[in-house]
């Protein structure tokens, strides 16, 4: 690392040689840092589509399943269908049957009623008989008469019997309608239900389909992709690799390089360096730094204290008044309000 004076420093600085430099330097990591920017923002999008894709599959095979769902559901529905149409065709052979029987009940109790009506009929006869009978044939009368009442009471005893077995029968019939009328519902619901089982699930499966094949296209996305991130990378690789030789060049003029920062040793002290910053940086040093200018800094101390470069002072009164106006200055180097007054 060479030793110069401040003077030499800055004329070095202000160079051609310099000034050229420098302009290859600031393309060069122009160049780097859009080469940077282009891979980073390739590999971030191939990343997303990466997940986007693998999300989609897994979207594709969860509606996959659910078409699946749908035509399974079809297929219990189509069996409970068919048992419930099995069960309606047993249903309405029992009520035929019990039809019969509640038509055989029917004809019984009008028989019996026809039968009720015609002993009635002959025991009023009798009874009239028997007002105008004397002797021996009013005794045979009222022995009919009794008979024909005795009959009567048998005739209306089987008829209410009859009676009561035709209504049970006819709820029974009644019954067996409900649960064939239900049976016969069912039915045509779950018929209802199997083809919109159906349609849904041949739909879900086009919607599957669908996304199987936008995941495989957002993986064909996301090759092209990364293939363009990885040709970017080499771009950013040989732009890099072309920035630090660019930046190597300047220890050709006997000076210490860092990755933001020129250093030369000070002529005059041995115990302190000439810093030029080859960035611009407003917050992450002691104070603002610009690019090609030349700054005063301590071997030890480094770039974590700053100060700038000041002509070797004339006398030891000059020294001082020149350490003191820069304590007394801000980063910007604004003398503070207060310490104005203080100064006054």
């Amino acid at each position: 690392m060479k030793a110069r004076r401040l003077s030499e420093a800055r004329d070095f600085v202000g160079s051609p040689e310099f000034v050229s430099w420098w302009e290859s330097l600031v393309k060069v990591r122009t160049e780097r840092d859009e080469a940077r920017e282009r891979h980073d923002e390739l590999l971030s999008q191939a990343m997303l589509m990466d997940f986007r894709a693998e999300l989609t599959q897994k979207y594709a095979i969860d509606t996959l399943y659910r078409a699946g769902d749908l035509e399974d559901e079809a297929a219990q529905m189509m069996v409970e269908a068919q048992q419930v149409e099995n069960d309606s065709l047993k249903t309405v052979a029992d009520f035929e049957e019990q039809r019969y029987r509640v038509s055989e009940n029917w004809f019984r109790s009008c028989a019996l009623e026809k039968r009720l009506e015609e002993l009635g009929d002959k025991r009023l006869e009798a009874e009239r008989r028997l007002a105008i009978a004397e002797g021996a044939l009013k005794r045979d009368v009222e022995l009919e008469v009794a008979r024909l009442g005795a009959e009567e009471k048998r005739q209306e005893k089987l008829l209410g019997q009859a009676t009561q077995e035709k209504e049970r029968e006819e709820r029974v019939k009644e019954k067996l309608w409900q649960e064939a009328e239900r049976a016969w519902t069912r039915s045509m619901e779950l018929s209802l239900l199997i083809a919109e089982h159906k349609v849904r699930g041949r739909k879900v499966r086009l919607e599957a389909e669908r996304l199987f094949k936008q995941a495989e296209e957002r993986k064909q996305r996301a090759v092209k992709l990364r293939a363009e991130a990885d040709a970017a990378a080499q771009e950013r690789e040989t732009a890099e690799k072309k920035a630090a030789e660019v930046l190597a060049r300047i220890r050709e003029f006997g000076c210490a390089l860092g990755e933001e920062h020129l250093y030369f040793r000070q002529k005059d002290n041995q115990r302190r360096a000439w810093c030029v910053p080859l960035v611009e940086d407003a917050e992450s040093y002691n104070i603002e730094i610009k690019p090609l200018t030349v700054y005063s800094i301590d071997h030890k101390r480094g770039v974590e204290f700053i100060e700038p470069a000041v002509e070797v002072a004339e006398s030891e009164e000059e020294g001082d008044r020149r350490f003191e106006e820069y304590f007394l200055k801000g980063r910007q180097g604004r003398v503070r309000e207060g310490d104005e007054r203080k100064s006054a």
